[in-house]
């Protein structure tokens, strides 16, 4: 394949998109800490896919869930609001530009779960070709 991102480097895209919006709120991407403190965000990868598109080109999935965790109702869907727009656009580590789309959110058990997806496409590299040895021509002219 002849792409240079990653799929951690979509996740870290949305958790520095996260850190520039809100840069007092802890981030947290591999596993919630014990004991963590609110309000404090928790970027989860909810699955990847990758599929054929035409030819040699392909088109990767990736769904985050972006958990926000606070302690009232009101600040939960506030921050709902924020999400729509800081995640509108990411940009990757490599300066690629990626928009979100799907995007919703719902409040489960007091944490508001943001769920988002970026899409990017991929080339396959041309395989390459055996090159031609010897060619004799002839032609005749009337």
């Amino acid at each position: 394949m002849t792409t240079t991102i990653a799929v951690e480097d979509v996740r870290r895209a949305v958790m520095a998109a996260l850190s520039a919006r809100f840069p007092g709120t802890k981030i947290y991407g591999e596993s919630i800490a014990q004991g963590f403190q609110e309000p404090c965000f928790y970027v989860k990868l909810l699955e990847a896919s990758h599929e054929k598109a035409v030819d040699r080109r392909y088109v990767r999935t990736h769904s985050f869930d972006v958990h926000y965790f606070d302690t009232t109702n009101a600040a939960l869907h506030g921050m709902a609001e924020q999400l729509y727009d800081c995640l509108e656009q990411i940009t990757t580590p490599a300066g690629a530009l990626l928009r979100g789309r799907a995007m919703r959110h719902e409040i489960q058990d007091a944490v508001l779960h943001f769920f988002v997806q970026y899409d990017l496409h991929v080339m396959r590299e041309r395989p390459a070709a055996p090159l031609m040895q010897q060619l004799e021509q002839e032609g005749y002219l009337k």
